[in-house]
């Protein structure tokens, strides 16, 4: 068993709490009103940068976390579909990428927000524009991702059934952006569950 297969569970058990730290952030720390418009969104990261600080820093433990999970769907998995492991992660390290950028460019803009707002509000509106893109982007490649693990599980029995039917769940949502924060509570379940199996399948 590889490494990065032993320290599985500890990554999908993190998983849950990055997503459960991350709904606290958005929902309370930041509010549903600020995160929907970008003029709120510019002066919250004015005046209370925080929460978006620590926002961002949760994007970037969840690229950690994730390209431990992509690589373990990898190797549990591509020996029974090649072609269609290999298609999952691809879309998985794409979202990982477009992640990364996003957080990168959210941490920048925070901490630029007085320069962006006083004498610089087009490059701001053009740094928002791509950070929303972005963060479109991860949500649509991941759930490929989702999709094409889950029913690769669920044809090998590697998972239990009613995991893996989570897995496709998430996926489809993620091909629906407004469903975003059904994904993340489903991913809190999934992550849970997912640690619990990884767990015994190291023992």
């Amino acid at each position: 068993m590889s490494r990065i297969q032993k320290v599985s569970p500890i990554a999908a058990f993190l998983n849950a709490l990055v997503g459960i730290a991350t709904l606290i952030v958005a929902l309370v720390l930041i509010g549903p009103a600020v995160m929907a418009d970008r003029t709120l969104l510019a002066q919250f990261a004015l005046h209370n940068p925080a929460p978006l600080i620590i926002q961002d820093v949760l994007k970037l433990v969840s690229v950690a976390i994730a390209i431990v999970l992509i690589v373990t769907f990898h190797l549990r998995l591509a020996s029974s579909h090649p072609k269609l492991i290999f298609t999952a992660t691809v879309f998985g390290l794409l979202s990982v990428l477009c992640l990364s950028v996003n957080a990168i460019l959210s941490l920048i803009a925070t901490s630029q927000a007085a320069n962006l707002v006083q004498g610089q509000s087009e490059l701001g509106n053009q740094l928002s524009v791509i950070i929303g893109a972005l963060a479109m982007a991860t949500i649509l490649t991941n759930g490929p991702w989702y999709l094409l693990v889950s029913w690769s599980a669920l044809k090998t029995n590697r998972l239990p059934k009613p995991l893996s039917y989570i897995g496709l769940v998430m996926g489809m949502f993620s091909l629906l952006p407004p469903f975003g924060v059904i994904v993340l509570l489903l991913s809190i379940v999934w992550s849970l569950w997912l640690g619990v199996v990884f767990l015994r399948s190291n023992v």
